[in-house]
């Protein structure tokens, strides 16, 4: 049955072959049609720190740029009945010119402060903590990179190219992440190739220290990281990106929060020394001058290194619809379907035989911008889980809604 959904998953996206996907921030709203087009602007793989579902027209470089996000939440996904600081970021960088004719040198620094922390890793090098209030702070990228005509080099901390929804707060249609976001990497750290075949058209590849590793790199993990991207039309691309890695851990160490956050909504089981797979297949189109529609799956499988017996496994696929009412509200819904199966769920006193999650949740929301550089953005979710030993039927079940709303300044 799973591989059936992740066929027909894969599937569903190269029927959609899914539009404005790209490794930038993205608009919250359908580009209007007397907007520049995109066409000609700086390739939408250059990856910045985001990835969304619509493309906007490159900014020029700028010294400093960013956000500040602040959010309020209670429910289900999130206790409490407090506002917090969700993010204060803060980029500086310069792209490169594909079109300079030689080599180009650009940079990127992006560095994060709130309760935001906690989507983007452990600050640099496991060395900046979180407070007992949830705050830290974090150098989400800091990377170099050479250009040269069609081929662009990137080196040092930078960016997922996987997932769908983006780390930074305030590119997104919705204060509340995907299940499956929750079970990505946000960051890798090393080297990675873009070459733009054609103007549609693009390759990544790139060896990295597995995943959400800073510069030290301190448990010796490794990976390959690759994907492609094809602009099929104006309105209409679909992209693949994936990541290979080996996972190790110190003796007695549980890296149950450290490795894509498996096990986390299961056991917690300890991880161990382990090869990893993970890749997003997504897509979008552009029905109208206001509506998009876009698609993303995740599939994911986790082994044992030195039995190469499977352990784990997720599978996730994410519906997003978007309605641009007038220029300064958009309305917007989610729906994802994402489950994890355990292999070796024996391992864990009291568990017999398998184990699994089934998740639905459901996301309605809105996004008011009063002027251009600020944003009001309630939700309303609800979801429901499913957890047990589904072969002798023994399950339990979680349900519940969640209601939020955020503001945020973007210069």
């Amino acid at each position: 049955m799973k591989r059936i959904l992740f066929l027909a998953s894969f599937l569903g996206a190269a029927v959609w072959s899914g539009a404005s996907f790209s490794y930038d921030t993205y608009t919250t709203a359908p580009v209007p049609e007397n907007a520049p087009s995109v066409q000609g602007a700086a390739p939408i793989h250059e990856s910045s720190y985001a990835i969304g579902p619509y493309v906007e027209e490159a900014e020029a470089d700028k010294l400093i740029s960013g956000s500040f996000v602040g959010g309020w939440a209670d429910g289900f996904w999130n206790e409490g009945n407090n506002w917090s600081l969700t993010q204060a970021w803060l980029t500086s960088e310069k792209t490169v010119d594909p079109n300079k004719g030689g080599l180009d040198l650009g940079y990127r620094v992006d560095a994060l402060f709130g309760t935001n922390i906690l989507q983007s890793e452990d600050g640099l090098d496991y060395k900046w903590g979180v407070s007992g209030d949830g705050y830290g702070a974090s150098l989400f990228q800091a990377y170099g990179q050479l250009g040269w005509g069609k081929l662009s080099l990137k080196g040092g901390k930078f960016g997922t190219t996987l997932g769908y929804e983006s780390a930074d707060e305030s590119t997104d249609d919705f204060n509340t992440h995907t299940h499956m976001f929750d079970h990505e990497p946000t960051s890798h750290t090393g080297g990675l190739f873009t070459y733009q075949l054609t103007e549609a058209f693009y390759l990544d590849f790139g060896m990295v220290s597995g995943i959400n590793n800073s510069f030290s790199n301190r448990r010796g993990d490794s990976g390959f990281l690759f994907g492609a991207g094809w602009q099929i039309a104006e309105n209409v691309e679909v992209t693949y990106a994936g990541v290979l890695s080996q996972v190790h851990s110190i003796l007695g160490e549980n890296r149950a929060a450290t490795s894509y956050g498996y096990y986390d909504d299961l056991f917690g089981v300890p991880v161990g020394d382990n090869n990893e797979y993970l890749q997003t297949v997504a897509a979008m189109i552009g029905l109208s001058d206001r509506l998009s529609y876009a698609i993303a799956s995740n599939y994911g499988t986790m082994s044992d290194r030195a039995t190469r017996d499977p352990r784990y496994g997720q599978f996730g696929v994410a519906n997003y619809l978007s309605y641009a009412l007038t220029d300064r509200l958009t309305l917007a819904a989610r729906y994802e379907y994402y489950t994890q199966w355990l292999k070796d769920a024996g391992k864990q006193p009291g568990a017999a035989g398998d184990m699994e999650q089934r998740c639905h949740d459901v996301s309605f929301g809105m996004v008011y911008r009063p002027i251009e550089s600020f944003f009001i953005r309630p939700e309303a979710r609800y979801d429901w889980i499913e957890t047990g030993d589904f072969n002798n039927n023994a399950t339990g079940t979680e349900d519940g809604f969640t209601g939020s709303v955020s503001c945020g300044f973007v210069f």
